[in-house]
């Protein structure tokens, strides 16, 4: 490599800590007309850096040494600036990509950088320690509410068949043809009369199921579509990893009787696709994974500062420009890649295909449209709807951009809304639409003659109402269409929207109580326990992010929701459920996406799913140890504890 970028933490006090950056030239060519560009989730004060400038946007962070200074083979350029933070504790904490920008016969050419990884002030130095119990030899994720054990074995030959005597059994049935054929590398056959069996039971509650197994069949009953996927779900768990020797087929499972049901209705799941793009088909991989620990809702973050993944037929200028960003691009580049080209959206059919996958997986797909913050790709996209050349407001967003607010006074802003709304209405079946409705910072609105007029014309005295107004509005169009508003927590902000938008609560447990004692329908998505892009362990070289502190696989394991309230506290009819959450600024490939994830999700799924009474931390670590095996043969790259 002939160049190399250091960073060093020089010291921390008071959350301002200072850095010394290095780039070394080790080629044998001056380098002239030169700016170093890089990534780094914090901001940099510009104004602590001598003798160069810096420019930032959102993560990408230009440095252009004064005067055009150059920089000579076979030496370094050094600079130092601030940052005013939490210290750093984990090398992800450090730079995420670079490269130098040079101009050759006037054309700008891009030269790969090394990045050495950030040298450390503080580094943690505790590590978690786990008991390491056997494998369970039955290892169904989550727990069971009731699971008996016979003697014996149901053996998995050329003749098993699979029959589904109701219409509501049959995607189930498929399921399980699918994942037992590539299980065991043999084609199993529906038939009238098959050996697996499943039957409509009308007394079992939705989502319910019983599965029974004898040496000579397997009885699956269930009232729904959803109890028929759980029970194939839990009939999959039983199967081993690999063949155990048993007769010249080798699979079977063992006699068992289940009689099941979940703790709460909405079990949910988020990944971000618009941070980094990911295809159509690591999007089902993950929803086929949702399915074997019976979650059954996907909910799909769309739109963001970063990229619009949405098709949208009456704004082709959302995919044109907003799916895509880069040295050349309208968005500039951010978090990694920077030096290409990167993005990517989904067609209006990749996302009916996607909805058609996870319907046949009992898996309700919610999607998100981010507003009014988190905007920066639809405005960029789509300025002269929805930019107000005479708002001078001054804000930074948390993710450093000034720029990504809509306007709630702009016509273009709900024209674009009802028209986007309208689209994404027609797309998705499912009965709700999610927001987004957060991180709007402080500043937003406070210096435009439309936003000014608009409170004057409805009476109100602070900024902050704006939002609720815009939301609103988007609450009584999704109404319009049969759908509910769902938002994160700050879609209650401005004292707008009624009591039917359901709040998902992310920045803490205090946060969801209080949305649920003022009447709110809450899904619980706290941060500190849910979200999986957080570090795992203490370790600096862990990967993910800390804004919220580490998450080990214990922490997610015991996380009880509003654990302080009684069981019989009203407050508790408003906890629909628990919902986790897959943040990707960092995650740019499956194998990260894969580690991020797993075993973490299994940990929620039993949470979700297993009345607290019924979980033990060493129990599952003993049918985790269990899963392992089938997570290994699915090449899913798991964390090992």
């Amino acid at each position: 490599m002939n160049y190399r970028v250091d960073l060093t933490v020089l010291s921390e006090k008071n959350q301002i800590s200072r850095f010394g950056l290095t780039l070394h030239n080790l080629s044998e060519q001056d380098l002239n007309d030169w700016t170093l560009n890089f990534t780094i989730d914090r901001f940099v004060d510009p104004a602590s850096i001598q003798n160069a400038h810096l420019h930032q946007v959102g993560s990408l962070c230009t440095i252009t040494p004064n005067d055009n200074q150059p920089l000579p083979a076979n030496s370094h350029y050094y600079v130092e600036f601030i940052i005013r933070t939490a210290p750093f504790r984990y090398l992800s904490d450090g730079l995420d990509d670079a490269y130098i920008s040079v101009k050759q016969n006037n054309e700008k050419i891009k030269l790969a950088v090394d990045i050495t990884p950030i040298m450390l002030a503080s580094p943690y130095s505790e590590r978690s320690q786990y008991p390491e119990p056997p494998a369970a030899d039955i290892a169904i994720i989550p727990k069971p509410q009731s699971l008996i054990v016979s003697e014996g074995r149901f053996i998995l030959s050329e003749l098993t068949t699979i029959s589904a005597l109701t219409s509501l059994s049959e995607p189930a049935a498929r399921w399980l043809r699918e994942e037992l054929s590539a299980h065991i590398n043999e084609q199993v056959q529906l038939s009238d009369n098959g050996t697996i069996e499943f039957k409509l039971n009308p007394v079992l509650a939705d989502e319910a199921y019983s599965l029974t197994s004898t040496t000579q069949q397997v009885l699956i009953e269930a009232n729904s579509h959803q109890g028929f996927i759980h029970a194939v779900a839990s009939l999959l768990q039983l199967l081993p990893a690999s063949a155990q020797g048993n007769g010249d087929y080798g699979y079977s499972l063992p006699c068992v009787d289940i009689n099941d049901a979940p703790r709460f209705g909405y079990r949910g799941m988020m990944l971000d696709c618009a941070r980094h793009f990911h295809s159509v088909d690591k999007v089902k991989r993950l929803i086929n994974q949702l399915a074997y620990y019976k979650f059954n809702v996907f909910h799909w973050h769309l739109t963001d500062d970063e990229g619009w993944r949405i098709a949208i037929n009456a704004y082709p200028q959302l995919t044109d420009v907003g799916a895509w960003r880069g040295p050349e691009q309208t968005i500039e580049a951010q978090y990694t890649k920077i030096s290409e080209k990167h993005g990517g959206f989904y067609s209006q059919q990749d996302i009916k295909d996607v909805i058609r996958y996870a319907e046949q997986r009992g898996i309700t797909i919610i999607p998100e449209i981010d507003i009014p913050g988190h905007c920066r790709a639809a405005i960029k996209s789509l300025p002269e709807l929805l930019v107000d050349p005479d708002d001078h407001s001054q804000y930074r967003s948390i993710q450093h951009y000034t720029d990504n607010i809509l306007s709630p006074a702009l016509e273009g802003t709900y024209t674009f809304l009802e028209t986007v709304l309208d689209e994404v209405c027609d797309l998705f079946p499912a009965p709700y639409v999610h927001i987004g409705a957060d991180e709007v910072p402080g500043g937003a609105w406070t210096d435009s003659e439309k936003c000014r007029q608009l409170m004057d014309q409805h009476g109100y005295s602070d900024p902050k109402e704006l939002q609720g107004h815009l939301l609103r509005f988007a609450e009584k169009k999704l109404q319009s269409r049969g759908k509910r508003m769902l938002g994160w927590e700050e879609a209650q902000h401005g004292d707008k929207v009624s009591k039917e938008t359901i709040i998902y609560s992310w920045q803490s447990e205090e946060a969801g109580l209080k949305c649920a004692q003022s009447g709110y329908d809450v899904v619980m998505q706290p941060g500190q326990y849910t979200y999986l892009d957080l570090v795992q362990d203490f370790a600096p070289e862990e990967p993910g992010v800390d804004w919220a502190g580490t998450l080990p696989l214990e922490k997610t394991y015991r996380y009880e929701p509003l654990a302080e309230l009684s069981n019989d506290d009203p407050v508790r009819q408003h906890i629909l459920g628990i919902q986790c959450a897959l943040w990707c600024e960092i995650i740019n490939n499956q194998s990260r996406m894969d580690y991020m994830l797993f075993p973490r999700l299994l940990a929620i799924a039993e949470v979700c799913w297993t009345d607290n009474k019924n979980r033990n931390w060493e129990n599952f670590l003993s049918r985790l140890q269990g899963r392992l095996p089938t997570l290994k043969r699915q090449g899913v790259n798991f964390r090992q504890q």
